[in-house]
């Protein structure tokens, strides 16, 4: 066997021990869970309050969760176990569209700031079942990275509603990308979308990660991102996110 081929092999089996190893040190991956089951849902029923959470609406199916990382970090999170992106109740279309409710609740965010949140700084996520720390589906409300941000808009003009590969890497990982239009994120399914993609390529959805952000003219751009060994990418489209949201004080 040729050296370069035995350099190739070792160093493929090195970052796939560094992906399983990053994977597994998750600490409990039901925390979100039981948070989310046993205290919000039982303090919104029997006191009408949601604590811990933010907030409970059990005629949607949600709740929102202030994440421990970061300031400007919340999350929102089925009230029905669902474990997340490659849960087949998803696939079945008998769930919430959660990326169109996170979006719709980006307000919650900047509550308590001197000024809002400018919409196009937002950014709504899921992270694939490998770059993800729980299993209970989430969605990440935070704002874009300033240099993610500048990417975006630098490349926008080019996409259209199908997806492709974006020409630079986005936190040295590839990225494909699609437009959505703003009335369409409220009747389609943004996960729906990815899953016909996958399925297309004959991938699994749960190596894959999304990530949905607005444009200038009121449309919106999907990103994902898939597990990849010679990336050492796991598939997290909250990369791209920034939970101290930088472009308040850049921009």
């Amino acid at each position: 066997m040729k050296r370069g081929t035995v350099f190739t092999i070792a160093g493929g089996l090195l970052c796939g021990l560094v992906l399983v190893g990053a994977w597994k040190w998750r600490g409990n991956p039901d925390a979100l869970w039981q948070i989310v089951s046993q205290q919000c849902v039982p303090s919104q029923q029997q006191h009408h309050t949601p604590n811990p959470c933010l907030a409970v609406d059990l005629d949607r199916g949600y709740a929102l969760f202030k994440d421990r990382n970061g300031p400007l970090h919340d999350l929102l999170i089925p009230v029905d176990k669902v474990t997340g992106i490659e849960d087949v109740a998803l696939g079945r279309h008998l769930l919430p569209h959660y990326f169109a409710q996170a979006w719709q609740h980006r307000r919650v965010l900047s509550e308590g700031l001197k000024k809002p949140i400018a919409d196009q700084f937002l950014a709504v996520a899921i992270n694939s079942r490998y770059g993800r720390s729980q299993n209970q589906l989430h969605v990440h409300i935070a704002c874009l990275r300033p240099d993610v941000y500048i990417a975006l808009n630098q490349q926008a003009k080019g996409l259209g509603e199908q997806w492709q590969v974006l020409p630079t890497q986005l936190m040295g990982h590839t990225y494909r990308a699609r437009v959505m239009s703003a009335a369409d994120v409220e009747l389609l399914d943004p996960l729906a979308l990815l899953r016909d993609y996958v399925d297309a390529q004959d991938g699994s959805i749960s190596h894959y990660g999304l990530l949905m952000t607005p444009r200038a003219d009121g449309s919106f751009v999907l990103l994902t991102t898939h597990v990849a060994l010679t990336e050492l990418n796991l598939g997290s489209a909250g990369e791209l996110q920034d939970y101290r949201c930088d472009l308040m004080s850049q921009l």
